[in-house]
C-alpha cells in the first residue's frame, strides 16, 4: 500500500529527469486512459509540453478526456501557435466551453485564440505565433538588453534571435539580430542599429512558400505583416520543420498515387485507407484500360507482325521510366524555386535535347536485342528499326510528357506533385504504345511496298 502511494512521486521523479521529447513519446505509446492519468501526475507546465508533442491522434483523444478547467489550466503553459493549434482539434461545444473558461482565467489569451483562429492552419496566419519581442525606435540598445532578459526569465517569449522594432500600432519598421544588438553601443537607439529591409509574408501565405522563405533568407523567424504593414506575429524555426515534414509526405505519398493521409500508419483507419488508395488506383486503372484499347485498334497490325507484342513492355517501360524523372525532377524544381511554370518552353527543349540522347542510347540497345528478331534478314531489319526508332520517339515524348504536365498542374494552381509517378507513367504508355503502333506500321508498310 505505501509503495502504490508513493508510486506517483516516482512517476513525477522519472519525468523531470527525461527530454520531454522523450517523456512524449513514451506517452505517446500509452493508451488515452494511461496517458490521461500520467498528465494528471504531473504538473500543469510539464503536462502542457507533453501535449504539444504527441501525436495528433493521442491529442485528440486527450482533449476529449482532460476535462474543460485542465485544457484551460494547460492552455496557459503554450506557446500561441501550438495553443491555437489543439484548440482547431476541439470539437465545436468543446471549444466553445474551453474559450469560455479560459477567458475567465486569462481573457486576453482568450482573444488571443480567437483572433489566430481564424487564420487556416496551413497557412502563415495558422502557423504564426504573437510571442515576439516588439521595441519603440527611441529604446536604446542597453534597454533592450534587459527587456529581453526579464521577459526571457518570464518565458514570455518563443525566440529571441530578433527584435522587432515598430512605430505606435505595430507598424514595423526594422529587424535587429541578437548579435547586432549585443556588439551596439549601450546609448545608441535602436532606429540607428536596425536594418530596414525587413523579408516578410502575409497571413494568408501558403506554409510552404513560408518554409521556402525562411530557407533563401537563413531566417531564424519570419515577421508575418498584415495590411498597412502591421506586424501579426512571427512564424519560427521549429514550426518550419514541422511543415517541411508534413510538405514531404504529403509529396511524396502523391507521388505514389495515393490522396495523402491526415495521420500516421497507424493511426489511419482501414476505411480511410482503402479510399485514399482505391481513389487513384481507379483512375490508373481506367487510364490503363486504354492501353488496350489501342492494342485493339491495332489487332490486325499485331496478328501479321506477333514479333511486335514481345517488345509492348520494353517500350512503354520505356518511356514511362524517363517520364517518371522528368517529373521527379522538375516537382522538386518547382517547390525549390528553381523553376516556373512561365518557363515551360525552356524545360521542354531541354527535356527534348535529353530525351534524343537518352533515346538514341536506349534504343541502340533496343535495336541490337531486336536483331535476333524474325525469321529473315529483312524482317529482322525493319523490327530492330522499328523498336530502336520507337524508343527513341517514346522516351522523348515521356521526358517532354513528364516535365511539362508539373509545370500545367502548377500553373492552374494545384499542387504539381498530383502528377504522380504512375500517373505519368499510365499517360506515357498509351501515347507510347501508340507511337510504336504508328512507327512499326510506317516502316512495314514502305519495306511492302518497295
Amino acid at each position: 500500500m505505501e509503495e502504490m502511494e508513493t508510486a506517483p512521486e516516482h512517476v513525477r521523479a522519472l519525468a523531470l529527469d527525461m527530454h520531454p521529447e522523450d517523456l512524449a513519446s513514451a506517452v505517446d505509446a500509452l493508451d488515452a486512459e494511461d496517458a490521461r492519468a500520467m498528465l494528471d501526475l504531473l504538473d500543469d507546465r510539464r503536462s502542457a509540453d507533453i501535449l504539444t508533442r504527441v501525436s495528433v491522434e493521442q491529442q485528440r483523444e486527450l482533449l476529449k478526456l482532460l476535462g474543460v478547467r485542465r485544457l484551460a489550466a494547460l492552455f496557459e503553459y503554450m506557446s500561441a501557435d501550438d495553443r491555437v493549434d489543439l484548440f482547431q482539434l476541439l470539437a465545436a461545444p468543446l471549444a466553445a466551453q474551453t474559450l469560455e473558461a479560459l477567458a475567465e482565467r486569462q481573457p486576453e489569451l482568450a482573444s488571443e485564440v480567437r483572433s489566430l483562429a481564424r487564420w487556416a492552419p496551413e497557412t502563415a496566419g495558422g502557423r504564426m505565433t504573437t510571442e515576439f519581442l516588439s521595441l519603440r525606435p527611441q529604446v536604446t540598445a542597453s534597454e533592450a538588453i534587459e527587456t529581453v532578459r526579464r521577459l526571457s526569465r518570464r518565458r514570455e517569449l518563443e525566440t529571441i534571435y530578433y527584435i522587432f522594432v515598430c512605430d505606435v500600432g505595430f507598424q514595423l519598421r526594422g529587424v535587429i539580430s541578437l548579435r547586432d544588438l549585443i556588439l551596439a553601443d549601450p546609448e545608441q537607439p535602436l532606429a540607428d542599429i536596425l536594418t530596414p529591409q525587413v523579408v516578410s509574408v502575409r497571413p494568408e501565405e501558403d506554409q510552404e512558400a513560408v518554409a521556402t522563405t525562411m530557407a533563401r533568407y537563413d531566417l531564424s523567424a519570419l515577421p508575418v505583416v498584415g495590411p498597412q504593414g502591421r506586424m501579426l506575429g512571427v512564424v519560427t524555426i521549429d514550426d518550419v520543420f514541422d511543415v517541411l515534414i508534413d510538405e514531404a509526405t504529403e509529396d511524396v505519398q502523391r507521388l505514389g498515387g495515393m490522396v495523402p493521409l491526415e495521420g500516421g500508419y497507424f493511426e489511419t483507419g482501414w476505411f480511410d485507407f482503402v479510399w485514399r488508395r482505391a481513389t487513384w488506383l481507379v483512375v490508373l486503372f481506367v487510364g490503363q484500360m486504354l492501353t488496350a484499347t489501342v492494342m485493339e485498334s491495332n489487332e490486325a497490325l499485331l496478328q501479321s507482325m506477333v514479333s511486335l507484342v514481345i517488345f509492348v513492355p520494353l517500350i512503354i517501360s520505356s518511356g514511362g521510366n524517363a517520364g517518371a524523372q522528368s517529373s521527379s525532377l522538375i516537382i522538386r524544381a518547382l517547390a525549390l524555386g528553381e523553376v516556373r511554370a512561365s518557363q515551360w518552353w525552356r524545360v521542354a527543349g531541354k527535356e527534348v535535347s535529353i530525351g534524343l540522347a537518352l533515346g538514341v542510347l536506349l534504343g541502340l540497345l533496343g535495336a541490337a536485342r531486336a536483331s535476333f528478331t524474325g525469321d529473315d534478314a529483312q524482317t529482322t531489319g525493319l523490327m530492330a528499326l522499328a523498336v530502336g526508332s520507337s524508343i527513341v520517339a517514346v522516351i522523348v515524348l515521356g521526358a517532354v510528357v513528364g516535365a511539362i504536365l508539373p509545370l500545367a498542374i502548377s500553373r492552374v494552381g494545384l499542387d504539381p506533385a498530383v502528377s504522380s509517378t504512375p500517373m505519368i507513367a499510365s499517360l506515357v504508355d498509351v501515347l507510347g504504345l501508340g507511337t510504336y503502333f504508328l512507327i512499326a506500321s510506317t516502316i512495314f508498310h514502305f519495306a511492302n511496298a518497295l
